[in-house]
């Protein structure tokens, strides 16, 4: 049996398994990356404002030459547009720059919101601690249910969210999210999260499929198992550990800027009961995206005084790190 090229979302549309990611792709580097990728085969784009180059995603689907009714495109609101009357203005700026009329899939990228004020996309206050504001996800949400009635975006989703986070989300809106984008790999694969997703009908999409290097630790695709699986089963990291994940039963989102890496990660196979058991025998928790800095207990799993306190103490390098 293959593995499945497609998973249906709960509006019965059909989104292909492996899509190609495009966060930390520089803008110089992206346009090529994307029309690689969908050159070779890829039909699943996935984009989000604040990586900053969507337009020049957009170029690379026009060089591609492939019809934009052929592509999957997902589009991220975020976190200082949160509130209910910036959502549209949001979504028109990413479909303007990546020249299209719709999104596939538009998601809510973070449950914090951001002061927007500064028209920074990291706003701090004075001392440095970034400038959260209070607005309830589900009123953004909301304003984001409201654009399926426009035909600009034809699913709606959220990222990052906890099964908390989930249930209050639920009891206030009308939509079921289609998805819940997630990190997701060997080393953290949220087994309550997921049954919960299941049971409501939520696709996981997983981001940093083979973990990455923000921390500078070891990446999963870096483990001494997966490279003795892939020298067996003839895969590299990258094709093993996208394989894992379909497997597992969610869409993956690995990304590169190399043109063999791009075609590679796009070969996936299903894995023996044996190899796939051994993978999924990795689980640490091993989380690599905290974003702890914001001053928001994002995952619910260091609370909120940690937070706080690793947000002052970030306070002084904030005022080097983020300028814009």
């Amino acid at each position: 049996m293959s593995l499945p090229t497609h998973f249906t979302l709960n509006t019965g549309a059909k989104i292909p398994a492996v899509g190609f990611g495009t966060w930390q792709a520089k803008p110089g580097e992206v346009e090529r990356a994307v029309e690689t990728a969908l050159k070779a085969g890829y039909r699943h784009i996935d984009c989000a404002a604040i990586y900053r180059n969507e337009a020049e995603v957009g170029e690379g689907i026009r060089a591609s030459g492939v019809p934009r009714q052929d592509i999957f495109i997902t589009g991220k609101l975020w976190n200082t547009k949160h509130a209910p009357e910036d959502v549209e203005a949001a979504l028109d700026k990413s479909l303007e720059d990546l020249d299209t009329e719709y999104l596939d899939l538009f998601l809510m990228h973070w449950p914090v919101a951001f002061n927007g004020k500064s028209r920074k996309w990291f706003p701090l206050r004075e001392n440095g601690v970034f400038d959260l504001i209070d607005i309830d996800p589900a009123d953004t949400y909301k304003a984001m249910e409201k654009l399926l009635n426009t035909g600009k975006v034809r699913a709606i989703g959220v990222s990052n969210f906890t099964i908390n986070r989930l249930d209050d989300l639920l009891s206030k809106t009308s939509v079921v999210p289609a998805v819940n984008q997630i990190e997701v790999h060997p080393y953290l694969q949220q087994p309550s999260l997921f049954d919960y997703c299941k049971s409501k009908n939520i696709l996981i999409e997983a981001y940093s499929p083979l973990g990455n290097n923000q921390t500078g630790e070891p990446r999963t695709v870096d483990d001494s198992l997966v490279g003795e699986l892939g020298k067996q089963l003839g895969l590299d990291g990258g094709q093993l550990l996208a394989s894992w994940g379909i497997q597992h039963g969610h869409v993956v989102l690995p990304k590169s800027v190399t043109p063999h890496r791009i075609q590679s990660n796009l070969q996936v196979q299903e894995l023996s009961k044996d190899a796939y058991e051994k993978l999924t025998g990795l689980e640490r928790h091993k989380r690599f995206n905290q974003q702890s800095r914001w001053g928001f207990d994002i995952f619910e799993e260091l609370g909120q005084a940690k937070v706080t306190k690793i947000a002052e103490d970030a306070a002084e390098a904030n005022k080097e790190k983020f300028t814009t």
